[in-house]
């Protein structure tokens, strides 16, 4: 009994983690989606902020809304996968009981997809450092440790 509460109790809660990182894109357009490390998709103000605490350049500026637009461009081949995906986790809660198998093949032939997101982002923010000068990505990286102590 003891193991069958522990294996319910994992299940439960990598279910929930799952089923809610996803959700928590559902509600956004991808337009100005900003979120907390800071480097999905950029809006206008969050540049704006950018450009009046870190002084960006006119070219720095361009060069980082060509990186948002590539990023979004790349995002938005991905989105209709990652509703599919939404949607099946959907049918699987609401089913009568937990279906560990299905959860566990659907997570699995997701991957790809996943792995693409995080490529795409991971790739948005490299090029997006590698637009800011030394002092710029020093300040900019103490901008983000203030607010990750929040």
């Amino acid at each position: 009994m003891k193991i069958t509460f522990k294996n319910i109790a994992v299940v439960t809660s990598l279910c929930s983690a799952l089923v809610l990182a996803p959700a928590s894109f559902a509600g956004h357009n991808g337009d100005n989606y900003q979120g907390d490390n800071g480097y999905h998709q950029m809006s206008e103000k969050k540049l704006a902020k950018l450009t009046r605490k870190l002084g960006l350049s006119e070219s720095q500026q361009a060069d980082i809304k060509a990186l948002n637009s590539e990023e979004k461009a790349q995002m938005q081949v991905l989105k209709p996968a990652m509703a599919a995906f939404r949607e099946q986790i959907k049918a699987l809660m609401s089913a009568e009981s937990f279906d560990e198998e299905a959860f566990v093949q659907l997570q699995a032939s997701n991957q790809d997809v996943f792995s693409a997101m995080a490529l795409t982002k991971a790739k948005s923010k490299f090029a997006m450092k590698s637009v800011l000068t030394e002092e710029q990505l020093a300040k900019f990286r103490s901008m983000k440790h203030k607010r990750s102590r929040r």
